[in-house]
């Protein structure tokens, strides 16, 4: 007997979906965070700032922005600090609240449903410190699932960034239930193992699921579209307006790396050249260097964690094989390939700092 499926109704339905690529500058707010959590560990600011291209005297300004890749050297500052161990991610994360997000934290808090909360929380993503990619859907078992994919955030600090987020998000949904009913949290997904020994049976005491084939919160159907407490229309859509300003004013700049990793995308793999995308930036190779340099990064750096990326793309939705990899790289030979990439996923090993 044949057993008809139909193959729509089991599609998730996509309630939001927030921004494609982690790298925009963000708020000097979230570094500050970093930088208290590591003193009270014991580690200075200078250490968690060296490399980074980062002013200290300018983390006081309310105004000031930071590059993605700033932060990115920062974390990794942090984590060989203090460890880079499974739920560090989690406890920094923990202390992200309504407020260290400005007016994005009000527009969140203003939205009248969680619906609301959501569309809003992922149009303006651009807002945050976030690194992997947002999505919020209704799953074929009719769950609501807040998913963050990080597989295009470098290797070596993907699991604290996630984590990071996951944490922050669990934070912020519970700020924007305070004074109403309970927050509709069923389960947190994370997809990296748990960690050895005694493994945590909880997330910011949520019910955690380890190995999952994504990272998300995993909400109760019902409450989509309930009333919130501190809904307002009024103060939502003005919150909005704003924001929509600040996306624009933020967008109008371009860092070095940015700019760089763009180019090294746009390119699909094969190694351009640092003088090649000088060039096309119009400025010498050395300039280029020295910005790099200046935002906390390098160009073999970011041509590793661009390689990385396409690498997975390819595997996750090509199913392309390893020669085939190789070959769009500009490897001549898989075993070059194959040794590159598993420096690229050593997440605790060195890397080139080189040109």
């Amino acid at each position: 007997m044949t057993v008809s499926v139909d193959t729509a109704a089991a599609q998730p339905q996509v309630i939001a979906e927030g921004f494609t690529d982690w790298d925009f500058p963000r708020a000097a707010s979230g570094v500050v965070l970093l930088l208290d959590f590591a003193a009270e560990r014991g580690l200075g600011a200078a250490d968690c700032l060296a490399g980074s291209g980062i002013d200290a005297g300018a983390l006081g300004d309310p105004h000031h922005l930071v590059e993605a890749s700033q932060e990115i050297a920062v974390v990794r500052n942090l984590l060989h600090g203090l460890g880079n161990r499974p739920g560090l991610g989690i406890e920094v994360g923990a202390r992200y609240h309504v407020t260290t997000f400005g007016l994005f934290g009000y527009a969140l808090l203003s939205a009248p449903t969680m619906r609301e909360v959501f569309r809003c929380g992922l149009r303006y993503s651009a807002l945050t410190f976030g690194f992997a990619r947002h999505s919020a859907v209704v799953d074929a078992a009719g769950d609501v699932l807040h998913r963050m994919d990080g597989g295009r955030i470098p290797a070596d600090v993907r699991r604290f960034l996630v984590e990071r987020d996951c944490a922050a998000n669990i934070v912020l949904g519970r700020q924007v239930f305070a004074g109403g009913p309970p927050v509709p949290l069923r389960r947190v997904d994370l997809a990296f193992p748990a960690p050895p020994g005694a493994a945590p049976t909880t997330v910011l005491d949520a019910p955690v699921r380890y190995g999952a084939g994504t990272t998300a919160l995993v909400y109760d159907p019902d409450f989509l579209d309930s009333p919130l407490p501190h809904g307002n229309p009024h103060t939502a859509q003005i919150c909005q307006e704003l924001c929509e300003r600040l996306v624009a004013q933020r967008a109008s700049g371009s860092g070095a790396a940015r700019t760089v990793r763009r180019n090294l995308l746009a390119g699909g793999g094969p190694d351009p050249g640092i003088e090649h995308i000088a060039r096309r930036m119009n400025i010498t190779s050395r300039t280029l260097r020295r910005k790099l340099a200046a935002e906390g990064t390098t160009y073999r750096r970011l041509l590793d964690d661009v390689r990385l990326t396409l690498v997975q793309d390819g595997l996750r939705h090509e199913r392309l094989s390893a020669a085939e990899l190789a070959h769009r790289l500009g490897y001549s030979e898989p075993s070059s390939f194959m040794r590159a990439f598993r420096r690229w996923t050593a997440a605790d090993s060195p890397r080139s700092e080189g040109s």
